[in-house]
């Protein structure tokens, strides 16, 4: 940097001011510096140049030749740096930024861990708030700003517009070892009409499902028992209590068999939803990791 450039730095400010206000009073005024500093630094920018920039005119001043051709390069330069800072504050937003995530609860345990350590990898600082509970509060809270994102079981209004599947799941009908249908190789729901349900509690996304499911089978189940947690739901199956509608699960014990349901529609698309209100940086970055390789992160 030549040496001229580098002590004129300091003085931008006087002189831009000093340009807009063609007053040395008004500049000061403006700068919240007395006016004998602007004058002082007025006539030291000229020592520093080796040549006058403003000369007086009347009660006030204004820029000279010279002063014309310099002030559009000073401007550049404040606004350059403008740039810079806002720049820097968007990469320091970005990286200390905290996401606000709504969670169903049976997506507690390994989606939304591998999908928060793979973003943690690369942005370290961000933090996290995290809730769970049934979907309808996912979404409650999605509408209502308390979360930034939800991971939760879509549905029909759920479009790439507002949601990105990570995978869908065959359902299962859960049955106690030894059951009638223990042995069956597929089940029409039919075949269940019977049978006392165990299930999840209304708000809970399984419990929607169940409930369309049956309603296809024509069927109005017996529900023994509901619950707010799958794994209690197949706790409650293996005691012998009822059969239930559940996600598969790899390596479920003894105590229960898992059904193929013929039912086509016996599946959950699981997600990510977000609002119509524009994201944070933070988050609009966790969002595209999620879209680039959630999927590969959740393989059922």
């Amino acid at each position: 940097m030549r040496d001229e450039a580098e002590d004129l730095l300091p003085l931008i400010p006087t002189l831009l001011a000093v340009a807009d206000t063609e007053h040395i009073t008004e500049a000061a005024h403006v700068l919240g510096i007395p006016q004998p500093t602007v004058s002082r630094q007025i006539a030291r920018a000229s020592k520093i140049l080796g040549i006058e920039i403003v000369e007086r005119r009347g009660r006030g001043i204004t820029l000279t030749a010279a002063g014309r051709i310099l002030i559009p390069y000073l401007h550049r330069v404040v606004v350059d740096l403008e740039a810079g800072l806002d720049a820097m504050s968007e990469h320091d937003a970005r990286a200390r930024g905290r996401i606000s995530v709504s969670f169903q609860n049976t997506l507690g345990e390994d989606i939304v861990p591998a999908l928060i350590k793979q973003f943690r990898g690369e942005h370290p600082a961000v933090t996290f708030e995290l809730d769970q509970g049934a979907r309808a509060r996912c979404l409650d809270r999605l509408d209502d700003g308390l979360a930034d994102l939800a991971f939760v079981a879509l549905s029909p209004e759920h479009t790439d517009a507002n949601s990105f599947q990570l995978y869908d799941e065959r359902l299962v009908l859960v049955v106690p070892a030894g059951h009638r249908l223990a042995t069956a190789r597929s089940i029409d729901l039919t075949d269940t009409a019977d049978e006392s349900y165990i299930a999840m509690g209304h708000g809970f996304g399984m419990r929607s499902i169940c409930d369309e499911l049956w309603d296809d089978a024509g069927i109005t189940p017996d529900i023994a028992f509901e619950g707010q947690d799958i794994h209690t739901l197949r706790g409650l199956v293996g005691a012998g209590l009822g059969v239930s509608i559940l996600p598969r699960l790899r390596g479920h014990g003894p105590e229960t068999v898992e059904v193929r349901i013929s039912d086509p529609a016996a599946r959950r698309r699981i997600g990510m939803v977000w609002s119509k209100r524009p994201p944070a940086s933070s988050v609009q970055a966790f969002r595209t990791m999620v879209v680039r390789s959630g999927r590969a992160l959740v393989v059922r």
